[in-house]
């Protein structure tokens, strides 16, 4: 009897949880950086954080014994960024100035979008719906996720 195929969802969470074991080998064997590893998992299902939290979730219900390869914890480790990623709290910058963000939005209309905004040196450059189209422009490969860097300072007051 042949099997059904599978759901968008369901085949973007397999492609997910798929890539983020790849990944995860990677860093563990110093092949890729964190971040790269990040950005190469938030652009497989972008926008889309109920997916990475449900194949974290996946990833997190098996027994740390019962996992030898790729490392469990960094597995984990990538998807609590790149969750991060999706759900827009984080960007995604490059070189020149580039920067991507994770955007979703109900439209006059009510229908959610789910975009990628791209920026150069902050001045806005146009929204994508895929990862594709956003290829076009940009060089996915140089994309990492954002560096933290010095905590913003509240303005003083003098007075």
């Amino acid at each position: 009897m042949p099997s059904r195929p599978l759901s968008r969802d369901r085949a973007l969470e397999v492609r997910l949880h798929s890539r983020a074991g790849t990944c995860a080998g990677d860093v563990a064997r110093s092949r890729t950086s964190r971040a790269a590893a990040v950005a190469v998992l938030a652009l497989t299902a972008p926008c889309r954080p109920d997916v990475v939290a449900a194949v974290r979730a996946r990833i997190a219900s098996v027994p740390a014994r019962d996992v030898e390869w790729p490392p469990r914890n960094v597995q984990i480790d990538l998807l609590r960024s790149s969750e991060r990623v999706t759900l827009g709290s984080v960007r995604l910058t490059g070189p020149g100035g580039v920067t991507v963000e994770h955007v979703t939005y109900t439209d006059k209309l009510g229908h959610t979008r789910r975009v990628l905004r791209l920026r150069r040196h902050g001045v806005f450059v146009g929204d994508f719906r895929t990862v594709d189209e956003l290829g076009r422009q940009v060089d996915l490969a140089t994309l990492r996720e954002e560096e933290a860097g010095p905590p913003e300072r509240a303005p003083r007051e003098d007075g």
